[in-house]
């Protein structure tokens, strides 16, 4: 036998002997729901079969899948319809979404018709669908510009505009002058775009020309351009007028809701709490996993008949992805005052709507549990973590797995990951129901540990 071999039988021993044998490898790197994930377990399997570097994110990936796999895997083993799974995080949204629907229907106005003349009109004006072909000169602000020299970078602009005027040649200009080292060392080709897909002052200004026509300077936040429409595909309204129609009607909509929001501010009167703001953050940052009831109750926004408290917004901290306390933590006091309301608003709208007779129906609710469990029943056959009785063969990803216990599924769904066969299948909200229903732990002390275990097996 190899020593190569001989190693791998003495270590993988290690896994199915008694616990008398615990000693021969370090502790646990995580644990679900009874199950132990050790840290030879873990070195063995990012040994065996990733090619890359290890590094502690690698780790940590693969101890968090394990938890999250291992609680989904060992739910469908006792239970395929998952009918013990408490589901309402996931409904939460669609049921809410239905019941501003129909508060919507009663309590909006809305004409819906867009006449030919209208739409003909708006065609002409916004031209949906439309795509430029562009080059510009662009002259950058210096980085902390002072007024004085956001006026000289403008001087020179239109200086350069004049000779443009004057017959100069807007490629030979373009490479001379633009500081966009990509579009000026091709002469201030921009390349093709959509509306909407440019910073809104550029969009404006080259959907206003005409091909072959010249504006500027334009000012945005970069600096000043000088813009060039080269060649405009509009298409006929008969290609897009159908769509163009539902966008209008859905703009009236939009429209019509906010003032009726805004309406509805105005009466119930709506406003922040004193320290909303920095409570926020606090939460964001921190992220704990429960408050006490007089912390949770704490208002952040209130109106006259309820409030918006810090415990919702502790849930929608922990619902959210990694980024959200990234994303708290750099927006401005005003932008998170402005977040704030609007989730004072959606609150508001909520208690409103259930206080007309808007609330769900137990049939309902039972609608949308049943597809959120479909959902991820599916999303667990595509990763290979259910049972053979509880897959489609469509859903299939290896058939002896649907026979192999809840542990071989795990390890079989993370050989794939790791070795690049298979792409991480995110199970999204799914996680935070999962580990709030079941017990778990990840033990980061022992990240170092599997990855000096690692370079050993290597």
């Amino acid at each position: 036998m190899e020593t190569h071999n001989v190693k791998r039988w003495m270590t993988s021993s290690c896994l199915v002997l008694t616990p008398m044998l615990a000693s021969c490898g370090p502790g646990s790197l995580a644990e679900a729901d009874g199950n132990r994930l050790r840290v030879e377990d873990a070195a063995i399997l990012i040994a065996d079969n990733s090619r890359v570097a290890a590094d502690p994110e690698i780790v940590r990936v693969v101890a968090e899948l394990w938890v999250d796999y291992t609680l989904l895997a060992s739910r469908l083993t006792d239970d395929t319809t998952l009918q013990s799974l408490d589901v309402g995080l996931l409904t939460e949204a669609p049921l809410n979404e239905s019941m501003i629907a129909r508060l919507r229907d009663e309590v909006v106005e809305l004409d819906t018709i867009v006449g030919d003349e209208e739409l003909m009109a708006r065609f002409a004006a916004d031209m949906p669908g439309a795509r430029a072909t562009a080059s510009q000169i662009l002259l950058l602000f210096p980085r902390g510009a002072t007024t004085l020299q956001r006026d000289s970078v403008r001087t020179l602009a239109t200086g350069l505009r004049s000779q443009l005027d004057a017959g100069a040649d807007f490629v030979a200009m373009a490479a001379r002058y633009s500081d966009d080292p990509g579009s000026g060392a091709r002469g201030g080709q921009m390349g093709t775009f959509g509306r909407g897909e440019m910073l809104a002052p550029i969009d404006s200004a080259v959907f206003a020309l005409r091909p072959g026509e010249t504006t500027g300077p334009v000012e945005s936040t970069l600096g000043y351009h000088l813009l060039r429409l080269d060649a405009l595909d509009v298409p006929e309204l008969s290609e897009v007028g159908a769509e163009f129609r539902r966008q209008i009607q859905f703009e009236r909509l939009a429209q019509a809701e906010a003032e009726y929001v805004t309406q509805l501010d105005s009466i119930s009167g709506l406003s922040l709490a004193e320290g909303a703001v920095a409570l926020a953050r606090a939460l964001a940052a921190t992220a704990p996993s429960r408050l006490s009831r007089g912390a949770a109750d704490r208002p952040m926004v209130t109106w006259d008949a309820g409030s918006y408290s810090a415990g919702d917004f502790l849930s929608l901290v922990r619902r959210s992805g990694e980024g959200f306390g990234e994303g708290v933590a750099s927006a401005s006091d005003q932008e998170m005052e402005a977040v704030l309301r609007r989730l004072g608003q959606e609150a508001m709208l909520l208690e409103h709507a259930r206080s007309l007779g808007h609330a769900p129906t137990e049939a309902e609710i039972d609608s949308v549990s049943a597809e959120a469990r479909a959902a991820i029943r599916e999303r667990a056959a595509l990763i290979g973590l259910t049972p053979r009785e509880a897959r489609s063969d469509s859903a299939a990803v290896a058939d002896e797995a649907g026979d192999a216990s809840a542990a071989s599924r795990v390890e079989a769904a993370l050989v794939r990951v790791v070795s690049g066969e298979s792409e991480i299948i995110p199970l999204g909200g799914v996680t935070l129901l999962l580990r709030d229903q079941g017990s778990w732990r990840i033990d980061a002390s022992a990240v170092a540990a599997t990855l000096e275990r690692i370079e050993q097996l290597r």
